[in-house]
């Protein structure tokens, strides 16, 4: 029976209020650097995945979230619907699509299920789903995340760039509010905290939100049974800034934004 790697629970008074499950996929590396020193040299690494600052947050607003690393979704991303089903909605940031496709035993030559095309069906069915951007989100760095290419297609509200779609914005960004008259933008703000970038992408379908130099930045939609949104900067650095991180707002948003896609709003 699948079991996510690590199930990031905060017990006691944020957990017994809990009405949300969420799995969330993604958002960690490994990084590894090579130290030379004359004619000798040496590695060190380590994995790079502290989400505490968006995890807490959701956790105070009584959302419990799942955490799957990057380097587990190959093998342990559910592979059965009734496994997804366990799940109020699943989110993908930062992950590469080919996690989800090549799983170890592919590579092998043996038929897997296609985990988007599950997704694709979660979704259909009822489940909650969302995608943040980020450097391996959308078409993502050099076009390596690749999304463009699945199934997700037919159920997000954008449409993906086939090439790098990173707009680096180092100078800062504001997104602008749009349609305040929805529940993921209740009792938020309309001025917003700068990001330093986002995932180039075009409204397509469902209902615009907010935009980033007039380019969508949070979209949602309903699909069948299901509900759909994107959000295309990040929610930690570098795009997504600490002037947004320390928000006030900031684990408000998330929750609305995670509970409207799960229906719980």
């Amino acid at each position: 029976m699948y079991e996510p790697s690590t199930a990031i629970s905060f017990k006691g008074e944020y957990m017994e209020a809990a009405d949300c499950k969420v799995l969330f996929v993604g958002e960690s590396a490994y990084k590894i650097s090579v130290h030379f020193k004359g004619f000798a040299s040496y590695e060190t690494g380590y994995l790079g995945d502290n989400l505490d600052p968006f995890l807490l947050p959701l956790a105070k607003e009584g959302v419990e979230v799942n955490f799957m690393r990057n380097h587990d979704v190959s093998v342990k991303f559910p592979r059965m619907l009734e496994e997804l089903e366990k799940y109020d909605a699943v989110v993908i940031s930062d992950a590469p699509s080919d996690s989800f496709l090549l799983h170890p035993q592919t590579l092998t030559g043996v038929r897997m299920p296609n985990r988007m095309q599950l997704i694709n069906k979660y979704v259909r069915n009822g489940g909650g789903f969302a995608m943040i951007g980020g450097w391996m989100s959308f078409a993502g760095f050099h076009a390596k995340a690749k999304y463009y290419s699945t199934p997700l297609t037919e159920i997000l509200p954008i449409r993906l760039c086939t090439h790098d779609d990173r707009m680096e914005m180092p100078e800062g960004v504001t997104p602008g509010v749009v349609n305040e008259n929805h529940p993921v933008l209740a009792g938020i703000p309309e001025e917003w905290p700068f990001f330093l970038g986002y995932n180039k992408t075009y409204a397509e379908r469902g209902m615009t939100l907010m935009t980033i130099n007039n380019d969508p930045f949070l979209v949602v939609d309903q699909v069948e049974k299901g509900r759909v949104a994107v959000f295309t900067s990040d929610v930690l650095p570098h795009w997504g800034s600490m002037e947004f991180v320390e928000w006030p707002w900031y684990g408000k948003f998330w929750a609305q934004l995670f509970r409207w896609v799960a229906g719980r709003n």
